[in-house]
């Protein structure tokens, strides 16, 4: 019997917004690694590059290149697709993962500050899924993998509109996944559990974390390593049969 084709995920051109610092720093750099041209696209450009020229550094050649992008930003979004091609080529992959998360209960939100969390956590999908159309259409296809947060099966005080944001986001991937299925691209979400050190957690304390890991099936605290395997699935070959689907990734802290 003969080995299954090799799969390369070598190669792919992946943007990942919000990729200079936390989460999107361990995405960036398990990307390139694996082999991936990325592109580390935040609103802290000089912290893009300099982690771009580190990882081009330790892997011998210019495998990332670092872009300052405000994600809230119709032309800066443009500018950054621009950018991937202008280096790059293509664009394989967009990782949708800037964002932010206070923590603020209900009463407290007025509507300027529902707005900015929507526009950050929402709008700026809508954007870069925007931005990066052209390059992909014009290639006969790409995939979108946009991150979410498990708690939009669950829900948590006090995070009314990131939640909020986040189950759009949700929505918006099954959406889109049913809209430029045909034209080849895919699109995904990744829900990701609390990561340590994680600000959610750091401002309830140690016994936040006893208690999440007490309800996970997996008993221990989540890190930036835990995801990384699935966001590197997602955007290799092998994710290419698969779309409009959420791949949570928590321990088994939430199941459905």
């Amino acid at each position: 019997m003969s080995n299954p084709p090799v799969r390369p995920l070598a190669e792919r051109v992946v943007i990942v917004t919000g990729g200079a610092n936390g989460i999107g720093r361990a995405y960036c750099t398990d990307l390139v690694l694996a082999g991936c041209r990325v592109v580390v696209a935040d609103i802290d450009g000089d912290g893009a590059q300099a982690l771009a020229q580190a990882l081009s550094g330790e892997v011998g050649d210019e495998r990332a290149i670092g872009v300052a992008v405000d994600v809230t930003s119709p032309e800066e979004t443009r500018e950054m697709a621009q950018a991937a091609t202008a280096a790059f080529g293509r664009i394989d992959v967009l990782v949708n993962n800037a964002g932010s998360y206070p923590h603020v209960a209900f009463d407290a939100i007025d509507l300027e500050a529902w707005r900015r969390v929507m526009s950050l956590n929402l709008d700026s999908v809508f954007l870069c899924v925007k931005a990066v159309l052209p390059a992909m259409r014009a290639q006969g296809g790409g995939g979108i993998v946009n991150v979410a947060t498990n708690l939009v099966w669950s829900g948590l005080p006090n995070m009314t509109h990131y939640i909020a944001a986040k189950s759009a986001v949700v929505g918006l991937t099954k959406a889109l996944a049913r809209e430029l299925g045909h034209e080849g691209i895919t699109v995904n979400a990744l829900a990701p559990g609390a990561v340590i050190p994680d600000r959610r957690l750091s401002l309830a304390g140690a016994r936040a974390v006893d208690e999440i890991v007490n309800y996970q099936a997996v008993k221990r605290p989540q890190a930036a390593s835990d995801l990384v395997g699935a966001m590197r699935f997602l955007c290799s070959p092998d994710a290419d049969f698969i779309s409009g689907q959420v791949l949570t990734v928590d321990g088994g802290l939430t199941m459905h």
